[in-house]
């Protein structure tokens, strides 16, 4: 498979996995719809761990970093923002200064892809460690969130269901040992 056909079908997926959908109707202004779009989501809606997968899949097939980040700002609207970090990259800006404009949720791509870049260590496989990280993190905070649930629903159980059986167990139960009461 070529690298611009897997490219296509995961930025597809991703864009088939995206919450809501802003027409832009004005080419000049798609960056700052985008913008606006990201700033809208909740934190974790971001397919982090599905861009990692495809930057990892596309450095693999020979694409130069530059090309990967501009590749994939322009087809997955949540990472526009990486046109503009490959283009400072291409005029030998610094690391650090030419990640600027890329949004926080972007930062273990950032951080996988600078570390190669320093070391000239294999890309691809920090990106999908990365992105095997990214996915139990996120797995972690899932069942967290899953015990908090459990502990939070026992009070308004306990107010509800607590008042039911008493009304409905224990007083007819109670009547019926003294009929005198009745």
């Amino acid at each position: 498979m070529t690298a611009a056909a897997l490219l296509c079908l995961l930025s597809g997926i991703l864009l088939w996995n995206t919450r809501g959908s802003a027409t832009v109707r004005n080419p000049e202004r798609q960056g700052q719809a985008v913008s606006a779009r990201s700033r809208k989501t909740y934190e974790g809606s971001e397919p982090i761990d599905l861009v990692l997968d495809l930057g990892a899949s596309l450095m693999e097939s020979g694409l130069p970093m530059t090309t990967l980040l501009d590749s994939m700002g322009r087809c997955i609207p949540q990472c526009a923002a990486l046109r503009t970090v490959a283009r400072c990259l291409e005029m030998n800006m610094e690391w650090e200064k030419a990640w600027e404009p890329a949004p926080r949720w972007l930062a273990p791509l950032q951080r996988s892809l600078g570390f190669a870049h320093a070391t000239g260590a294999p890309a691809s496989a920090l990106l999908r460690n990365t992105a095997q990280l990214q996915r139990r993190e996120r797995a972690q905070h899932v069942a967290r969130c899953g015990a908090q649930f459990a502990t939070r629903l026992v009070l308004p159980l306990g107010v509800c269901a607590l008042p039911a059986f008493i009304a409905l167990g224990v007083v007819p139960l109670i009547i019926a040992l003294f009929p005198h009461l009745a």
